[in-house]
C-alpha cells in the first residue's frame, strides 16, 4: 500500500532500540514510535518543534492496536 503525503521508516538506534517514523510530508509533522524495553514511547514532532510525549507499557498499546482492529 503507498501512502503518497507520507513517508515510513523503521530503524535500530544505536542503543538496539527499534524506532519507527511516520512523516506527514505535508504539514510537516512526524510520529516517532519507539520500544524501550517494555514501555512504547510516541513522539510527535510539528514543523521540527516537539509537541508532545507520551508514553504507556507496551501492553496497553498492544490492547489499542487490538480494539481498533475489532471496530472494523
Amino acid at each position: 500500500m503507498i501512502y503518497l503525503n507520507y513517508d515510513y521508516k523503521k530503524k535500530k538506534k544505536k542503543n538496539g532500540n527499534q524506532i519507527v517514523s511516520i512523516r506527514d510530508i505535508g504539514e510537516n509533522s512526524l510520529l516517532e514510535v519507539e520500544l524501550k524495553d517494555n514501555e512504547v514511547q510516541l513522539v510527535v514532532y510539528w514543523r521540527n518543534d516537539k509537541t508532545v510525549g507520551f508514553k504507556m507499557p507496551k501492553e496497553m498499546f498492544e490492547n489499542i492496536y487490538k480494539d481498533l482492529m475489532e471496530s472494523n
